[in-house]
């Protein structure tokens, strides 16, 4: 793995420590007490979500395709000793697991990063239950202000590289969309304790087909 990769993984949660705080934290916290049955997480990255899952969950899959990711994803669980979560070095566009595997996927913050949006959200309609429900916060295009819009297009190369291939101008609402799923709720939000480039949000429930 590349040493932008290992560094990532090391200045992850210190980095977003204002916007969890200022917005993150209750959002995950309020989309995630809606999560039952067997679930699939894509991209877990350090472990933020591991907190906020509830008595509700019967078995919380994770996946993280970045072995710096899983190393310290691997002693959270160990120090966590809740043997409803296992984890597995997984790519979110080639999931490991048979059709129709998990009632619930969870993805924050991730689509944002993924080579293929539409690729990985057919995989994770694919591993899903019939009627199973993508749970989501992804930070996105601010259709809303078309000045904030000029500054994602121009800071984006830069972004691409500097944060992990994370993408500041994608639609992610029109992509779950135009992937199958039918949206149970939608919400528009802005982030605090962030680049305002960042600040734009959606975060939701989607329903598979």
């Amino acid at each position: 793995m590349s040493i932008n990769s290992w560094f990532m993984s090391r200045i992850y949660d210190t980095s977003m420590r204002k916007m969890e705080a200022a917005s993150l934290a209750g959002w995950r916290r309020e989309l995630l007490s809606g999560v039952s049955g067997d679930v699939i997480e894509i991209g877990s990255g350090t472990g933020v979500n591991l907190q906020y899952y509830s008595d509700r969950v019967n078995s919380i899959t994770l996946t993280e395709p970045d072995r710096h990711m899983c190393d310290i994803l691997r002693r959270r669980l160990h120090d966590l000793n809740d043997d409803r979560f296992s984890l597995v070095q997984a790519p979110a566009d080639k999931l490991r697991f048979e059709d129709g595997s998990f009632d619930a996927a969870v993805v924050t913050l991730v689509l944002c990063s993924v080579d293929d949006q539409q690729r990985v959200l057919e995989e994770i309609k694919r591993v899903l239950r019939p009627g199973g429900r993508i749970h989501f916060i992804e930070h996105v295009l601010a259709k809303h202000a078309p000045e904030l819009i000029k500054w994602q297009k121009l800071l984006q190369p830069v972004w691409v590289c500097a944060c992990g291939n994370c993408h500041l101008t994608r639609a992610t609402g029109d992509s779950i969309a135009e992937a199958g799923f039918r949206f149970e709720r939608l919400d528009n939000r802005m982030s605090g304790g962030c680049p305002p480039v960042v600040a734009p949000c959606i975060s939701g429930v989607a329903v598979a087909p």
